[in-house]
């Protein structure tokens, strides 16, 4: 049976993406065990390409080439303005995160990677390469989020946990997700250098940002004055 553009990009990028689904930040997190300073620093530098991604989404729905993917896409930019948005707020304010921190961090190199990735997808005015990255971005989180909390019957139960867990699972999440997958597969060559360079630079992104976020907690230093 041949293989579907994701299947045949998500096989090619196996090893990163399962050590990413079962990284030590999503086993510490979905049970609870996850030290405060490194979700906090996990946050704000996630923060930082949410600009990034806006844009991304936005030249998603640009190039998209039907009505029912655009209104889609749109639909999925609201809930990102809305119910992720509101996450990231609330936890800012629980762990006491400053203007300063929010406006001008020190990027770790995933962040900075994962900046010029979107800024690329972006200015390339591609569909099919803005869908290679978005979908990294969903369904790698989908991944984790429904393996590590054994697909929902193994939840964490500290509020800054469950959150970020339940944005990333749940039917609405799984058809958002199924729906990136279908429109990859319609209208992505898999053998394309560019759509390949933007899926696998966003795997080896997620992997190292899950890494960075231990490297980089608890640092104060790493914000600019």
């Amino acid at each position: 049976m041949t293989q579907s553009a994701y299947e045949l990009l998500r096989n090619r990028t196996g090893v990163e993406w399962d050590a990413a689904v079962n990284h030590r930040f999503v086993r510490e997190l979905v049970h609870d065990q996850l030290a405060d300073d490194v979700l906090r620093s996990y946050l704000i530098q996630d923060w930082q390409f949410s600009f990034d991604f806006y844009s991304l989404m936005g030249e998603a729905i640009a190039t998209a080439d039907t009505m029912p993917a655009k209104v889609r896409l749109g639909r999925q930019m609201g809930f990102i303005a809305n119910d992720e948005n509101t996450y990231f707020h609330e936890r800012f304010a629980q762990f006491g995160v400053s203007e300063r921190e929010l406006e001008s961090p020190e990027l770790t190199p995933a962040s900075a990677g994962f900046r010029g990735l979107y800024r690329d997808a972006v200015d390339a005015h591609s569909y099919a390469q803005a869908l290679a990255v978005l979908l990294v971005a969903e369904s790698l989180y989908l991944d984790w989020a429904e393996t590590a909390s054994d697909h929902g019957r193994s939840m964490p139960r500290l509020e800054q946990n469950i959150g970020w867990v339940n944005v990333h699972r749940g039917a609405d999440f799984e058809e958002w997700v199924r729906f990136l997958i279908d429109e990859f597969n319609r209208v992505a060559d898999p053998k394309d250098p560019d759509v390949v360079r933007c899926f696998e630079q966003a795997v080896h992104y997620e992997l190292g940002f899950f890494d960075d976020a231990y490297d980089h907690a608890g640092d104060d230093s790493r914000y600019v004055a």
